[in-house]
């Protein structure tokens, strides 16, 4: 039996994820868990440490009053304790929960109104921040002010026995979904769920004892929480995690840290490609020939990303095969497909203008225009997937339609909501997600609600601005496309709303040229306004999405359509 497939029986017959993490502290106890890097240096926990430290913390909460089953959300963006807290809670018999720290970029007031919401929704039993953030915390959230505590000055000097205080069906934690409009929703995972899931993950992806994960995505999302914490920690990884405004600030730091630990897997963003590549030198000097999976993931992902990357950091010995796509969500735990490691990602040209007026994949007739997809991967095992229309029937191959899953990862529910069952259709989830199945792998296209009908045409809200960010001088997450709708024409009017460094009048109006010829040319369209604003106008969720349909009635209250 191969490593990986006795790594995924281990975690099939434990039914509590601290099994795992126990056991493997025992067998390599000085192992690193977590090697931290911050600006003021870096910081590394052992297994060892992990578990011990979580015994302590899980003292805490139980010192605390802390039932079995109640709610303890963190407020961090990263924190040395995290790991240990986190994983304290659960031998508590606590639920915990990862929320953002409010940065200095954001709206404070959008930011603490929206979490008071979700608090009073949630009714967690405690509130963990830090030492930075605790007072700020206490007077924006006065009704809480009591179950806040600061992380910084909370460790026991006593740990507890590892004793079992969940079944394998009780809920081992919560995520939160990154939708961008509405209240975030807690799902529910329970422990079977995310030690199946895990199983399945690390079989896709070959894991080896060897592997260490490189990132620096923030673990209140499903990409970082299990990509680059709850998966290494379970199957006995490295993880080397960086601060994720450190990261923004300086992107080569990520390449520095695979180069320095030899990293073997890394996810990102589809738009943290090409940051890196748009903030890096022109002649790239990084040993990346530890990569194995550079894995485009949470977004729309685009081939032309992975040419461009792959062309770009050639000479640093990355290999061609290691960038990889996955299609992922919170309510599966996280995998629901990943491409195959030891190929590239197939990619797939098809006609522009029957993608746009028919939702159908065909292959563009010689001279017209086409449109590139890249697969992300056939269903890891467990999860099934199929293709339906909007009456729940299923679609043939190479049609455009809802994405529909079905796997024993799949969440319980929205914590502190009564049911998802409005979610599922006969034991499927309809994702609200938008693609097409080829050859069985799945090719993803957008959002239900990115997709723009302008004059009969299908267009994708992402797509319009992935072009305008790359062909026009707005930066990457200054613009949103919307769509209202627009009685004098009797259709959706398709409008660009753009944030502008530069407010002269001169740069306004190139813009605005740009942008009408982006659209023009790409989508066979015309913008019917193309709103330049000037920074800050746009408005963003707590998890610094944009939020398309605040900013579609903000647009609308400032120039109603007819």
């Amino acid at each position: 039996m191969s490593w990986t497939a006795g790594l995924a029986e281990r975690l099939r017959a434990s039914d509590y994820v601290f099994e795992p993490v126990l056991e493997h502290a025992r067998a390599h106890p000085d192992q690193p868990f977590l090697i931290l890097e911050q600006a003021s240096g870096a910081h590394v926990l052992t297994y060892e440490a992990l578990v011990r430290r979580a015994q302590r913390y899980a003292a805490v909460f139980r010192r605390r009053g802390i039932a079995p089953g109640a709610l303890v959300a963190f407020m961090l963006i990263t924190h040395p304790e995290l790991a240990p807290a986190f994983l304290g809670a659960i031998l508590a018999g606590a639920i915990p929960s990862l929320f953002p720290a409010i940065t200095p970029k954001q709206d404070a007031d959008l930011f603490w109104s929206a979490h008071r919401e979700v608090f009073r929704r949630l009714a967690p039993a405690l509130i963990a921040t830090d030492a930075a953030n605790h007072r700020i915390a206490t007077e924006c959230l006065t009704e809480f002010a009591g179950r806040i505590v600061d992380l910084d000055a909370e460790l026991s000097p006593d740990g507890i026995a590892p004793e079992r205080l969940a079944t394998r069906s009780d809920i081992a934690f919560l995520q939160h979904s990154s939708g961008t409009t509405g209240l975030k929703k807690g799902v529910m995972l329970g422990h079977r769920a995310v030690l199946d899931a895990t199983a399945a993950l690390a079989q896709a992806l070959a894991l080896a004892p060897g592997d260490r994960v490189v990132s620096w995505l923030p673990l209140y999302h499903d990409m970082g929480l299990i990509g680059c914490f709850v998966l290494p920690m379970l199957c006995g990884l490295t993880v080397v995690h960086l601060h994720p405004l450190e990261w923004a600030l300086r992107p080569q730091s990520l390449l520095d840290a695979i180069a320095r630990h030899r990293g073997t897997l890394c996810w990102l963003p589809n738009f943290a490609f090409h940051h890196i590549m748009r903030t890096t030198r022109s002649e790239p000097r990084w040993d990346l020939a530890s990569l194995r999976a550079l894995i485009d993931c949470s977004e729309p992902c685009k081939p032309e990303t992975l040419r461009e990357f792959r062309a770009r950091f050639a000479t640093c010995g990355l290999a061609p095969g290691a960038l990889q796509v996955s299609y992922a969500m919170a309510e599966n735990v996280f995998g629901v497909t990943q491409t195959d490691l030891r190929a590239e990602p197939r990619t797939l040209s098809a006609s522009a203008e029957l993608y746009a007026s028919e939702a159908r994949i065909a292959a563009p007739a010689p001279g017209q225009p086409g449109v590139e997809f890249v697969s992300a991967g056939p269903p890891i095992p467990g999860t099934r997937m199929k293709i339906v229309d909007a009456s729940g029937a299923e679609l043939p191959g190479r049609s455009v339609g809802q994405i529909a899953i079905a796997s024993p990862y799949l969440f319980s529910g929205y914590y502190g909501t009564p049911t998802a069952a409005e979610k599922f259709r006969d034991g499927w989830y309809m994702t609200g997600d938008l693609g097409f199945i080829d050859a069985g792998e799945l090719f993803v296209c957008g959002r239900v609600d990115d997709l723009l009908i302008i004059n009969g045409r299908n267009i994708y809200a992402h797509d319009v601005e992935y072009a305008i960010n790359r062909h026009t001088a707005v930066k990457p997450g200054r613009c949103v496309a919307i769509a209202p709708y627009n009685r004098r024409v009797g259709s959706q009017s398709l409008v660009l709303i753009a944030e502008l460094d530069d407010t002269g009048a001169d740069a306004r109006r190139q813009l605005m040229r740009a942008a009408q010829t982006v659209i023009e040319t790409a989508f066979g369209a015309t913008a019917y306004d193309v709103h330049v604003t000037d920074p800050g106008w746009l408005i963003k969720t707590t998890s610094g999405k944009i939020s398309r349909e605040a900013n579609a009635r903000k647009y609308l209250a400032e120039k109603p359509l007819p």
